[in-house]
């Protein structure tokens, strides 16, 4: 069983704060639709609490049932909520990997492979994608410490190569626009990891609390960082480009590596091939559950993510862009919150029923 695999709390934090790393290295900030740097600083705090709030129910579930996942339990016990519970979780994941895909097409798109068959290179990448999930998730669990030290080393290189272009008075705080509530869904919408939490929980033996925490707090430092460099060194030019962190590499390009924007392509595609692999093992696990019997399922679920991505892709847009942030906002308030405390609820609830059976049933017999 895929639960007899074990990984420890600080390679799943490291995997996920990868997985968020992916997102940071196209981050658009909302400066073009007239957010302040400071408004949107302060959408990464809130969303962060917001998300502790969400992950409560998991880490009472992760208490009281380690090793397992909320899928595990519920197919378990109540196969229609179980299955309809497991077919909304492989939705999510399939749009969410779909959607990063999508993101990253674009990217390389508009930036470096302007001719390239984007139906060939994605499927290409997807082939890689499923054999890195294949390896399994204690696999993944290494690759990511390498990657995450490159992506470190990255940052801070960018940071000290440009601290001459760093002028602080890009920095400034503004009063609140009324804007903040968008912000903050779209923040969230871009931290679709801690979904991930659910499954990884089952892998994790001890201390899940700490990748919980360390996760959040870590999305904050590094999506800080990240805005501080883009305001800091860009300042209102960050409004007019399409890609800001690109930008600051460009300029950590100049004064360090004249071609800057090649590393920065590959670190961001071991990213993008970490948290890809990743979302393809979870969907095989999520099908294993299901079809027991079953067999490829990380082909399958590649095959699903493809067909989901090819209508998208012709028109040269996401899925986040179609059908906004609400969506990915929902599915982790159902799946992170809602569903482990519905779980919760109704196993204590047998539990104590099983137990007042149980002493019925010991008095009738003295």
């Amino acid at each position: 069983m895929t639960s007899q695999k074990k990984i420890g709390w600080g390679q799943a934090l490291l995997i996920l704060l990868c997985c968020r790393s992916f997102g940071l290295m196209t981050f658009v900030p909302l400066l073009s639709e007239d957010f302040a740097i400071s408004e949107q600083m302060t959408a990464v705090v809130i969303s962060a609490v917001i998300q502790l709030v969400i992950c409560i129910p998991l880490l009472v579930f992760v208490k009281k049932f380690p090793l397992t996942s909320i899928t595990e339990i519920a197919g378990r016990k109540y196969t229609f909520i179980g299955f309809l519970l497991i077919a909304v979780c492989f939705i999510f994941f399939v749009c969410e990997t779909a959607d990063s895909l999508l993101s990253f097409q674009i990217f390389l798109g508009d930036r470096f492979f302007k001719t390239a068959n984007p139906y060939l290179w994605i499927g290409i990448f997807l082939i890689i994608c499923v054999y890195c999930a294949v390896i399994g998730i204690e696999g993944i669990a290494r690759s990511s410490t390498a990657v995450f030290i490159i992506l470190i080393i990255m940052i801070i290189t960018m940071g000290v190569t440009s601290a001459r272009d760093f002028d602080p008075v890009n920095i400034y705080v503004t009063a609140p626009s009324g804007t903040l509530l968008f912000a903050v869904i779209d923040e969230l919408a871009k931290n679709g990891e801690i979904v991930a939490l659910a499954f990884l929980c089952k892998y994790i033996p001890n201390k899940f609390n700490r990748t919980v925490y360390g996760l959040l707090i870590g999305k904050v430092i590094i999506t800080i960082a990240v805005l501080t460099l883009i305001q800091g060194v860009l300042g209102d030019f960050a409004m007019l480009t399409d890609y800001p962190f690109l930008a600051v590499g460009a300029y950590a390009g100049v004064n360090f590596l004249q071609r800057a924007d090649a590393v920065y392509l590959v670190v961001w595609t071991m990213t993008a091939v970490l948290k890809t692999a990743l979302y393809i093992n979870i969907c095989a696990g999520l099908l294993s559950e299901t079809f027991p019997k079953l067999r490829g399922n990380a082909a399958i679920s590649a095959v699903i993510i493809y067909l989901t991505a090819l209508p998208f892709l012709k028109v040269n847009t996401t899925l986040s862009a179609v059908y906004g942030s609400l969506p990915f906002v929902i599915s982790q308030i159902v799946i992170v919150f809602i569903a482990p405390l519905i779980e919760i609820i109704i196993l204590r609830k047998e539990v104590r029923h099983e137990k007042n059976t149980s002493d019925i049933i010991n008095d009738s017999n003295i």
